[in-house]
Parts: structure tokens; sequence; C-alpha cells
């Protein structure tokens, strides 16, 4: 897990709302999900150049304000192929959810077997990514990194995940940018409270990197807290009383942490 894991975590609700909102070529996740590998692989280039090509001697060898700048650009490319994990989980976790909505007979199967490989995955992971970082092997987990982050692209490609194509001649469906995007205008109207409390909490997670990397650690604490008290209020009131005590139930488990 990268420093950058939990930003691009929690900026989930805001990715599931413009996918499931902006249609793009007709499809809600396809060119999401095909953005965001090109998002990833264009960060695991990047570290590849840096580290390649000796830019983290460089910087030692020029002083802290090099090596101040090289950090920057690496937490920046992290963030890059963080975003390409979030957005391809996200938009899987959307598809299988509404499967599982029109067949309930299939349980949580799908779920147990997503999380048994996530896990089974992890632990292959740290048996490598430990003893070559140890023997400061960086560009070959950095290789290793722009192969898997290229895995999703033929499947997303070639539709592996099902979806209809949307048209604009369905009702409330509008056209934007260059009628290359539509906008679900009748579904925003449907849910436009539940939609914008979802954005909301999704943008709180850039807000509250920059208040705890720029700003004081007494003020990161109290923006933390009233937004927590402000998205568990709105919880309350938009969603059903279920939905309310979930998310309780995660705001507790996170904080427990």
């Amino acid at each position: 897990m990268t420093p950058t894991d939990p930003l691009s975590k929690r900026m989930k609700p805001f990715i599931g709302v413009a996918s499931d909102l902006f249609p793009v070529g007709g499809y809600n996740k396809k060119y999401f999900a095909l953005y965001s590998i090109f998002v990833g692989l264009f960060g695991c280039a990047v570290l590849l150049s840096l580290f390649q090509g000796g830019a983290a001697d460089a910087a030692v060898a020029k002083g802290q304000s090099a090596v101040n700048v090289l950090t920057d650009y690496t937490v920046i490319c992290f963030t890059f192929i963080s975003y390409e994990a979030a957005t391809l989980d996200i938009l899987g976790e959307g598809k299988y959810s509404e499967l599982m909505r029109r067949h309930p007979q299939s349980g949580s199967s799908v779920i147990s077997f997503k999380f048994a490989f996530g896990l089974l995955g992890s632990v292959v992971v740290q048996t490598f990514v430990g003893p070559l970082a140890d023997a400061e092997y960086f560009e070959v987990l950095f290789w290793i990194a722009l192969v898997l982050s290229l895995t999703p692209l033929y499947p997303t490609w070639r539709n592996y995940l099902p979806e209809t194509k949307r048209t604009i001649d369905e009702p409330g469906m509008r056209r934007v940018c260059c009628g290359r995007m539509l906008f679900d205008n009748g579904s925003f109207q449907q849910k436009r409270a539940p939609f914008i409390v979802i954005t909301l909490c999704g943008l709180s997670a850039p807000i509250l990197a920059a208040v705890t990397t720029y700003g004081d650690l007494a003020i990161g604490l109290i923006v933390s807290a009233t937004l927590l008290v402000a998205f568990a209020v709105a919880t309350f009131v938009i969603f059903p009383l279920v939905f309310f005590r979930v998310f309780m139930a995660i705001i507790i488990t996170c904080m427990s942490w």
C-alpha cells in the first residue's frame, strides 16, 4: 500500500457518480476504465524514467530541495497508479452489485471470490516487494507495476465488463462535450440529493489531503470532525435508516485504524 492509496480510495464515490451520470461513447464504465488505465501507465512510465535514469542519485547529490522535488513527482506518479486501481475497483463493484440485484439467488459468492483472490494477490506481492525494495531494485518493481497496469487493457476494450450502450434517445439524456459524452439528467433529477452528497463525500478526500499536508494538525482534525458530522447527518436525513447504520459502522471501523 502506498501513501496515496487512501486518497484514491476515498475518491471512489466521486468516480462512481461521474460514471453513472456521464456515459462516454454510450458506456458508463468502459471509457472511464480505459482512461484510468492510461493514467496508471503514465505514472508507471514516469517512475521508470526517473529511477532508471539515475534521478534519485542525482537528487541526493544536489541537496534537500532536489530530493523534495523528486519526492513530489514520485507521490504524483503513485497517485496516478492508485487512481487506476481505485477506478477499476469501483466500476467492477458497481457492475457486480447490479448483477447481484438482477440475480439475488447468487448471494454473496462473487464478493467472496473477489476478496479471496485479492487477498491471494496481496500475499504474492508481499513475497517480492519487500526483498526487492530492501535491495533497492525499485526499477524492477516499477516494471512489474507497468505490466500489471497494462493487463486490464484488453478485457476492458473488448467489453468483458458487460454494458448496454446508452443513446441520446433515452428519456432525460442530454448531449455534452462535443457529443462524445452524454449526461443522464433523468437519473440526476430523480436522485439529486444522494448524488450531491456522494459527490461531496468523494471530493472531501483531496480537501483533507491538502489540509493535512499544508495546514496545521489542529485545523485538519477540526475539518475532519466537521465533515464526518455533516455527512452523518446528511446520510441520516436522505438515505434509509439501514444506510445510516452501515455508514456509521464504516466510520467507526475506519477511526479504529
